[in-house]
């Protein structure tokens, strides 16, 4: 008997074609592809791993990797264009609170009310700062 989860086929479905269009978009130097295709794959990735429980499911485990997520994806985009420091430094901010707020959850590192009520500014600012970015970015390569 075969156990078909349909969970299970769609995250690995997304996850081929998210990788897919990761390196085609790296070969072709397509930013936004690129940037889409590494979300897919590692919300996927993410998806699988939780889905055959390698990693825990509740919530508070899993939110930092909304933010490590796009974090990589920037990351890779970074990779596609090395001169572009300003995806480097974005990047590191999402892979750095998400990564500080992963081993809070898991009880790795305490923090005191004073750094966690800092992460509660540093993410709404990254999130704010990398949708300006990215809007910037749209608008001066559209007036060229």
């Amino acid at each position: 008997v075969v156990n078909l989860d349909f969970t299970r086929i769609a995250a690995f479905t997304v996850l081929v074609v998210g990788g897919f269009e990761a390196v085609i978009a790296f070969a072709s130097s397509n930013q936004r592809r690129l940037f889409w295709g590494s979300v897919l794959f590692l919300c996927a990735l993410l998806t699988l791993l939780v889905s055959y429980e390698y990693l825990p499911g509740s919530w508070s485990r899993i939110w930092p990797s909304a933010l490590i997520i796009p974090g990589l994806a920037f990351l890779m985009l970074f990779f596609s264009n090395p001169r572009e420091y300003t995806l480097l430094v974005i990047a590191a901010l999402f892979v750095v609170v998400g990564w500080s707020g992963l081993l809070a959850q898991t009880g790795n590192f305490e923090f005191g009310e004073g750094v966690f009520g800092l992460l509660r500014f540093i993410v709404p600012v990254a999130v704010v700062a990398a949708g300006i970015y990215v809007i910037w970015r749209n608008f001066t390569r559209s007036r060229t």
